[in-house]
């Protein structure tokens, strides 16, 4: 989850944005000392937790006019809800342990797992790999459980998953052990012939070390290798945090990717100088990785996606904060990553974090999506009531773009949404708020003429969860509760969306005889989505 210093609540949110207006960095350096000013954005939520990170809460004031989508008369239907972890990857949270009490709200309780992606492999769809932040290891250094790469593989089209933990990340995976304390920050890529990518953050909480890691498997999933695109010691990391990174799969060569995340720069006093995005790739499956080079010419700037065509051109989109406002920034490279071009493609006017009523963190970063020449991004947008999901789209590889609309339905809130395209299909899913509360289900919508008119949306889970019954973070206090950054989609070669996301249902079940009944269980859960 992302933290942000708030914008300026009398700052013009609805501003006109002269779509397709350029802006170029070419190669700037990674490290490059900007001057200090006022962040708008700073760690993610997972990196962030325990650390000593906050947000604070204020009215964001004045929307921007958005139209509804036009109504597609096609209809989406949603298919049975599948707990991931099911596939066994949930372990009982033991206190005390070698005679020490564990920091953990929820001792007795399962371990939790939030913050999903997915990816489908695009030549076999009965293949999928899903990830998720996943708290089932104890780290003894910090005295609780804390992240690791948890994996989940589906070979029959997402109806039944198993579960592992990708190998060389953490101090605490007894079978693949790796130098760090915790990983998360999820993101999943698919390539061609089965291959697909996985990319985490890594770090201590203990000193500053971090990291950015990519893991590849190359037979759907099954089996995994580990490599660090970039490691940041812990006396350097008092000065540059590696944060929320993407990985972006080569469609047509299995051996070449690309990885975006946001590299946070301090002063000596600890005062963030700026916060860019920087790419690194590779060619040879991950056994290097280059130099950084910055994409964002924009001062501060996070949540990016990377995206890859058939082209070679890299597409990335971000939150950048840009006179005054943030905004979608969409950059491109067509020389593998060496400069990049940067257009501003929409103001964002960001939610409230956390929501009214609410005690969870949310964000409003875009989710991006192609499917061959059309590009599909999605963000939650404050209109001054209420949190809309907003849709754009690019009909022409992003030379141009369209205005944005509302796909999200009426009253209440959506947020974290995801977009997901193959074949001229498009889906979104984002969790829905109907009331002020930390209570929510989830949503999505579809679209058959490549995103043109939407569908009414459509409820996709089959119960409620509440955040209080998931995962508290905090202890002892334990007045923090997280969902995610994120949750996920994918469409497969027939036209299926396959939505994962952070479920709670769980967490009052009235079999369950251990202690806090009424308190943690947070899965990963998976449905079906089908235009009629």
């Amino acid at each position: 989850m992302s933290f942000r210093v708030l914008p300026n609540a009398s700052r013009r949110v609805g501003m006109v944005i002269a779509t397709g207006a350029l802006l170029v960095a070419s190669g700037v350096p990674a490290y490059a000392d900007d001057p200090q000013a006022p962040p708008p954005f700073r760690l993610s939520g997972f990196a962030a937790e325990g650390r000593g990170h906050g947000q604070a809460t204020v009215p964001i004031s004045g929307a921007a006019v958005v139209s509804a989508a036009t109504l597609a008369a096609t209809t989406v239907s949603a298919g049975p809800n599948v707990d991931v972890n099911a596939g066994g990857s949930d372990a009982t949270i033991q206190s005390p342990i070698g005679g020490v009490t564990v920091n953990s709200c929820f001792p007795g309780k399962e371990t939790p797992q939030d913050e999903t992606t997915i990816a489908v492999s695009p030549v076999d769809a009965a293949i999928l790999v899903a990830g998720a932040n996943d708290y089932r290891l104890y780290e003894p250094s910090e005295n609780r459980y804390d992240g690791s790469g948890g994996f989940f593989r589906s070979t029959d089209g997402g109806a039944t998953w198993m579960a592992g933990l990708l190998p060389g990340l953490v101090r605490a995976n007894a079978i693949a052990p790796g130098p760090y304390e915790a990983a998360g920050d999820p993101s999943v890529a698919a390539g061609p012939n089965n291959v697909f990518w996985y990319a985490n953050l890594a770090f201590n909480r203990t000193d500053n070390a971090n990291s950015v890691a990519v893991s590849r498997s190359e037979n759907g999933g099954a089996t995994w290798s580990t490599s660090f695109v970039l490691q940041t010691s812990a006396a350097d990391g008092g000065r540059v945090f590696n944060d929320k990174e993407w990985v972006g799969a080569d469609p047509s060569n299995g051996l070449v990717a690309h990885v975006t995340w946001t590299q946070f720069q301090t002063s000596p006093s600890g005062h963030t100088r700026s916060s860019p995005i920087v790419i690194s790739n590779t060619t040879d499956g991950g056994a290097h990785w280059s130099a950084p080079v910055r994409v964002s010419p924009f001062l501060y700037n996070q949540g990016s996606v990377v995206l890859v065509d058939a082209t070679g051109t890299i597409h990335v989109t971000y939150e950048a904060y840009s006179r005054g406002g943030d905004v979608v920034a969409y950059s491109t490279s067509t020389d593998g990553g060496a400069t990049f071009s940067t257009r501003v493609l929409a103001a964002i006017n960001d939610i409230p974090s956390p929501l009214p009523g609410a005690t969870f963190r949310d964000y409003s970063f875009p989710a991006f999506a192609r499917d061959g020449a059309n590009l599909h991004v999605v963000w939650s947008n404050w209109n001054g009531t209420n949190a809309d999901v907003l849709y754009i789209r690019s009909t022409d590889g992003g030379a141009s773009w369209s205005s944005p609309v509302a796909i999200g339905g009426g009253s209440g809130d959506q947020f974290l949404p995801w977009v997901g395209s193959n074949g001229g299909t498009v889906f979104a899913s984002w969790s829905d708020r109907p009331a002020a509360n930390d209570t929510y289900s989830i949503a999505g919508a579809g679209s058959s003429d490549g995103g043109a008119s939407w569908s009414a949306p459509v409820a996709i889970s089959t119960a409620t969860s509440n955040v209080l019954d998931g995962n508290a973070f905090g202890y002892p206090t334990c007045a923090f509760s997280f969902i995610g950054d994120y949750s996920g989609i994918t469409v497969d070669a027939n036209g299926v969306a396959h939505v994962a996301w952070t479920d709670t249902r769980r967490g009052n079940d009235p079999t369950d005889s251990s202690t806090n009944d009424t308190t943690a269980d947070q899965d990963v859960y998976t449905a079906t989505l089908s235009i009629h």
